[in-house]
């Protein structure tokens, strides 16, 4: 014994040392002496470290004393370094023994915890097991502790236990949860539950808890927990999941799992559609989850969706981490590929899936791609030699050879319905159809879910016995079958489209483009037509569009969808379109040509349109689309023209649309559209002035004919055309009367005053009304005719019957007509109202507003200018027209209207005068013998300073005037004589009135005077004194003209004496006319004392503007006549005060500033600079030119010789045939060093001035010294 002990004693000691071959050679030596000696045994196991041979060394230790431990944690050591799965089950058991041996607390601990993570690493159920058999002795708290912690935490990795087991767990469970109820073990103990073989036992038993009611969590998880055995098996397992669906998802209806339970259910009751519907927003699509992946997948099997299908498996193939499932995702692709006959993606699918993994209907499927993508299938028929699917697929590989012979004698006795089918198809090929029938039929008794023989069945009735009904039955039971089959669905559609089941087809074809994810070209072409037919130009376009992506190269497609474009008003994207048709398809030129001068038409580009149009001639030249379309655009054109007021330009383009329409008719005559436009052109051309209303045209037949003789038609004759062809187009279709023929006959009636025309329209009318008693226009057109022949009772109910059956956007025209019957029958309020009403209806349309103003007229308001003026803004009418300028020469007979800042504003601001001589011009070319519109027409065109149109004008009005008239119109004329310097023929004229007034005697007086013959201007001037004037006033001014004529042949005493006469006849208060004579009178002749009476006569005038400038002007003369310049200022500058806006009185300040002792250039200068700006923003009659220069020659004399030549350029290009100018011009120049170089300029410049402009004696002689020094230093 002391030998063993001293052997045991060495071997410890070498294998501390790590000595392990000389401590086996000592652990050998003492199993010689004792083979069952314990630590030598173990001594050994340890000495051979990692060797295969350690473990037997422990197990014999353990064998010899098994409740040693240690033996038990050489032989766990062992196992512990030498890390494989067979090691780790042994170390498991090793753990177990070890835990059953008396050891220290902290080492079985420390085993404890071992086991429990070993057991979570290897999902052991052995592990569960022992542990709970551990735990079911009595241990202490420290060991029990950590016993139920490992424990927990092996429940927790969802490690499936045995069934013998469950009890003994759920007990431990139980246990601890009495001790220390938590919702986590709720949980576990459910989960051992659910592990039960009888799954609606468990279910049952688990909604039996106490604490199932309370625990939301644990609901949730048997929800998910169903859900993931549901998919697992396909089936509840006879569990009444419907019982107890309520009280599991109570509380959590909205959760995920829950409503995924609900949509098994569904599925399980076979209402596949709502499952599917209810699990597509559950499905996480970014994860694999192997339950929510496959059921909707599933869903989507069993409705077929394939396409979806092959989505869904492809989206979760890049997200699967599980390869196994990565399988059965790739099966569910290559399943979805098959039913949709992708058979070269397929093929390529099935590579990655092993032949062993797969079932026979997939092998069935795979040959079947094989042989169907004309690909060798041998490989995989040899796996179905023994099934019932290998002569089917024999029977598919002969059909695909055309060998039918074969195949019939192959299948002729089989009883199988695939197999029926492929005999039925080959007699179907080999046009035995009798054969074929019988065959199909039997296939589809034998299989009546067998979609494609139901498609030869459809085939057999259409193409064969034309029995178009039967056929459709059988299409649509092989689409109900399979509805995502192309041929199916091609053959349904052509089958509708026979029988003109446009419903029918539209819904089969909106199915096909929702459910297929690539759908085929002729789905989107057919869907398209459809909703072009429908006008759902939106949904059209894009079919269309979808079609040319899949060939770009298809010309049906784009003129199918350029007419989209254009029926949807996308007019630039329609030019498009067809610009690439007539790429595509010359021949096709014709017919685009033709729309696209109908989109330039639309588009206003008139031009382009019409030689559009054109070339389609070149191409076809009788073309009736062209033909009225280029009618309408000329029609489009000639009614733009007339807005502009270009008539005659408006006719010719009627002319050329006329023309075309003739064109057409004398080739086909039958076409009502063309007879239409004939006659609406026609009537447009009854529009124009009388002088523009004339048309060249055939005499038209109904049986047409060509080279007919053409003859000029007016007005007169062109209506009872237009008549002719409304009642051509009435008769042919059948009607009794039209709207357009009415109106037409009532046009008539206007221009012949015929009542019986009148009459005929009114029984026209009559049969309108009662073939469309809600027509609006019908009844309205009633109203106006019974307005015509003054039946206003009738008219005033069919107004208003009108009103009653209309809608808005044309409520405004019967409103006005309303308003007009009752301005009419002088009923202003009634009026009013309608008219107001018309224009909250159409604030455009120009009627109301022209009703208001004549109402405003009638009562004099002056409103009645800005009412006509609105109405001629927004479209051309004579009233309007007429009125407006009309009250254009109210305001301008007022001579203080420039006073009143509205008045002056309505004249001047919106440029009034022009405008009414547009206006009244426009008028003239409608109403040409209106001697008061060419009246009227000439004052404007006068007082705009158009004095030789004016002319022209008075010369009409005189022409068409009435005798009483005639010599108002004389004196205008003789008037624009005078001004134009024509004093014979202004002599001649006012001699010419028959009745003398005052103002022709006048008139006649100042003609005589202007031609120099003062004694018979005298004397004419003495007539009108003595007997024309009444008013003290205007003798005064005679007497004052007449002093004015007696001074230049008689001197100034006989003048004053007349002057002093004027004074006398207006004692209360001379006229201001009479005083600035006698003020002049004296200045003249250097009477200062009768100057200064004259002007102290004169402050009763002082603050009048119109005589601001005349009395400041003379008040100053007479200090200038004195040489007292200050005064002279000082007198202007009070009237400056007085009168700060007066051009003239600035323009005498610069002047008299420029001519001070000390030259006050400057104030001169901004003297003549505030005239102008004066003048820019007043009215006065001054000189611009005379001002900028003045202005030019202070800047020059203060200094600023830059300002003053940039004055001077700027008068120049201004006034450029001002003297003025020209010498303020040349003043600065000369100033110049450069310019003195340039002598030659100058002095042409001042030839110019000589040669051409007309300058005053003191600026010649200026001129004269300049070309004097300038010729000195040349």
């Amino acid at each position: 014994m002391a030998d063993i002990k001293a052997l045991l004693k060495d071997a410890r000691k070498l294998i501390d040392e790590k000595n392990f071959k000389e401590a086996q050679e000592c652990c050998k030596n003492i199993l010689r002496k004792d083979k069952q000696n314990y630590f030598g045994l173990v001594l050994l196991g340890k000495s051979l470290e990692d060797s295969d041979q350690a473990p037997l060394a422990y197990q014999k230790a353990i064998a010899s004393k098994p409740d040693h431990p240690l033996a038990w944690q050489g032989l766990a050591n062992f196992y512990e370094r030498i890390e494989n799965d067979t090691n780790k089950i042994k170390l498991i058991t090793v753990y177990n023994e070890m835990l059953n041996l008396h050891m220290e607390e902290e080492k079985t601990t420390e085993i404890i915890t071992k086991l429990g993570q070993l057991g979570c690493a290897l999902k052991s159920k052995e592990s569960l097991k022992m542990l709970a058999t551990y735990l079911s002795k009595d241990l202490p708290n420290t060991l029990f502790q950590t016993a139920e912690k490992q424990f927990i935490e092996l429940l927790k990795a969802d490690i499936t236990s045995d069934e013998e087991a469950i009890p003994l767990i759920l007990n431990v469970l139980q246990k601890m949860y009495k001790d220390d109820p938590r919702d986590s073990l709720e949980i576990l103990q459910c989960k051992l539950i659910i592990q039960k073989p009888n799954l609606a036992a468990a279910v049952e038993e688990i909604i039996s808890l106490s604490f199932f009611p309370s625990n939301v969590l644990l609901r949730e998880w048997l929800c998910k927990q169903l859900c993931i055995k549901y998919v697992e098996k396909m089936s509840f397992c006879e569990l009444n999941i419907e019982q107890h669906i309520d009280t599991i998802s109570e509380g959590i209806m909205n959760s995920k799992y829950p409503s995924l339970l609900r949509s098994m259910i569904c599925y399980d009751k076979g209402l596949y559609l709502e499952a599917y519907k209810q699990c597509v927003p559950l499905v996480n699509y970014q994860e694999a989850d192997v339950t929510e992946a496959t059921f909707i997948i599933k869903c989507t099997i069993m409705l077929k969706k394939w396409s979806v299908t092959q989505k869904l498996a492809t989206n979760f193939m890049t997200k699967v981490k599980d390869q196994q499932f990565a399988v059965v995702l790739k099966r569910f692709l290559f399943l979805s590929l098959t039913k949709q006959q992708k058979w070269k993606q397929a093929i390529n699918t099935a590579k990655d899936i092993a032949i062993d993994l797969m079932e026979p209907y997939e092998l069935a499927s795979l040959a079947e791609c094989y042989i169907e993508a004309n690909e060798p299938a041998d490989h995989v028929l040899k796996h179905l030699e023994t099934t019932d699917y290998y002569k089917q697929l024999q029977a598919l590989l002969l059909q695909k050879q055309n060998k039918y012979d074969e195949v019939i004698k192959l299948l002729e006795s089989s009883e199988n319905a695939i197999e029926v089918y492929y005999l039925g198809k080959a007699y179907w090929e080999m046009k035995q159809y009798d054969k074929c029938l019988i065959s199909l039929l039997k296939a589809a008794k034998l299989n009546p879910d067998h979609a494609d023989t139901f498609l030869y069945l459809g085939h057999f009735y259409y193409h064969h016995k034309s029995d178009l009904q039967k056929a459709r039955k059988c299409y649509e039971k092989a689409h109900s079958l399979n509805a995502i089959s192309m041929d199916i669905a091609k053959s349904l559609s052509e089958i509708y489209v026979k029988l003109q089941q446009k419903d029918a087809d539209f819904e089969l074809l909106s199915g096909l483009a929702k459910n297929i994810s690539t759908t085929e070209s002729w789905v989107n072409f057919r869907l398209g037509l459809h909703y072009l037919n429908k006008r759902e130009w939106e949904n059209a376009i894009l079919n269309f569009r979808n079609v040319i992506k899949n060939n770009q190269n298809d010309t049906t497609a784009f003129e199918c969808l350029a007419d989209a474009y254009y029926s949807r008003g996308s007019y630039t994207s329609a030019l498009r379109a067809y610009n690439k048709v007539m790429t595509l398809d010359p021949s096709k030129s014709a017919h685009c040509l033709t729309r696209i001068g109908h989109i330039y038409s639309l588009l206003t580009q008139y031009q382009e349109a019409i030689s559009t149009f054109e070339k389609v001639f070149t191409i076809e030249p009788y073309s009736f689309l062209a033909l009225k379309g280029i009618s309408e655009t000329w029609m489009r054109v000639a009614k733009k023209k007339i807005e502009a007021n270009m008539y005659g330009t408006a006719r010719d383009c009627a002319q050329y649309a006329i023309d075309y329409i003739t064109k057409a008719l004398s080739k086909q005559s039958q076409y009502l559209c063309f007879w239409k436009l004939l006659a609406d052109n026609l009537m447009f051309i009854t529009k124009l002035p009388d002088k523009y209303s004339f048309v060249y045209m055939p005499q038209l037949s109904k049986e047409g004919g060509e080279n007919l003789e053409i003859t000029k038609k007016t007005k007169l004759e062109i209506i009872p055309q237009a008549i002719a062809c409304y009642s051509h187009i009435a008769k042919q279709k059948q009607q009794v009367s039209s709207y357009d023929l009415a109106l037409a006959y009532l046009t008539f009636y206007h221009e012949t005053k015929k009542v019986v025309n009148c009459h005929i329209a009114f029984n026209l009318t009559l049969n309108c009304i009662k073939e469309g008693p809600t027509v609006w226009r019908n009844w309205n057109l009633l109203g106006k005719i019974c307005l015509a022949i003054k039946k206003y009772e009738i008219a005033q109910h069919c107004f208003i019957k009108a009103l009653s059956v209309t809608r808005k956007w044309s409520v405004a025209k019967i409103w006005c007509n309303l308003g007009t019957l009752y301005l009419k029958l002088k009923l202003y309020k009634l009026s009013n109202y309608c008219f107001s009403r018309g224009q909250s209806a159409l604030p455009s349309h120009p009627h109301s507003w022209i009703g208001q103003g004549l109402i405003a007229e009638a009562i004099r308001e002056e409103e009645a200018m800005d009412l006509f003026r609105h109405a001629s803004r927004l479209g051309y009418h004579p009233e309007s027209a007429l009125g407006y300028a009309d009250w254009v020469c109210r305001t301008l007979k007022n001579n203080k209207y420039k006073e009143n800042s509205e008045s002056k504003y309505e004249i001047e601001g919106l440029f009034a005068i022009p405008y009414a001589i547009d206006l009244v011009e426009w008028y003239c070319n409608f109403q040409p013998t209106d001697a008061c519109a060419y009246n009227i027409l000439g004052i404007l065109q006068e007082r705009f300073g158009l004095l030789r149109s004016a002319i022209q004008s008075y010369e009409k009005a005189f022409k068409y005037a009435e005798d009483v008239n005639k010599n108002k119109i004389l004196l205008n004329i003789g008037r624009i004589f005078v001004r134009m310097e024509r004093y014979d023929e202004a002599i001649k004229i006012y001699k010419a009135i028959t009745e003398a007034s005052f103002d022709s005697t006048s008139g006649l007086a100042l003609a005589l005077y202007k031609k120099g013959l003062y004694e018979e201007s005298y004397s004419v001037y003495d007539t009108a004194l003595h007997w024309l004037s009444n008013e003290d006033a205007e003798k005064a001014d005679l007497l004052v003209a007449m002093a004015g004529i007696v001074y230049m042949y008689k001197g100034a005493d006989d003048a004053k004496t007349l002057l002093f006469h004027s004074i006398q006849i207006a004692q209360k208060k001379p006229t201001a006319h009479s005083l600035f004579a006698i003020c002049s009178l004296g200045l003249i002749h250097s009477d200062q004392s009768l100057s200064k009476l004259a002007l102290g006569e004169l402050r009763k005038y002082e603050m009048e503007s119109e005589y601001g400038f005349d009395i400041g002007f003379l008040k100053s003369y007479l200090s200038v006549c004195e040489n007292n310049m200050d005064q002279a200022i000082k007198l202007l500058s009070d009237c400056l005060h007085d009168h700060p806006s007066n051009v003239l009185l600035w323009f005498c300040m610069a002047q008299y500033c420029l001519r001070s002792a000390d030259t006050m250039a400057k104030v001169a200068s901004c003297c003549a600079q505030k005239a102008l700006c004066s003048a820019h923003y007043g009215e006065y009659d001054c000189d611009f030119g005379k001002i900028l220069a003045s202005a030019s020659i202070a800047e020059h004399i203060a200094g600023d010789r830059v300002k003053a030549m940039l004055l001077a350029k700027q008068g120049l290009h201004k006034y450029p045939n001002q003297p003025e100018i020209w010498a303020a011009l040349l003043f600065s120049l000369l100033s110049h060093n450069i310019w003195m170089e340039n002598k030659t300029w100058l002095l042409g410049a001042s030839g110019y001035m000589r040669k051409y402009l007309n300058m005053s004696r003191p600026l010649g002689r200026w001129v004269n010294l300049m070309e004097k020094k300038l010729g000195k230093t040349l």
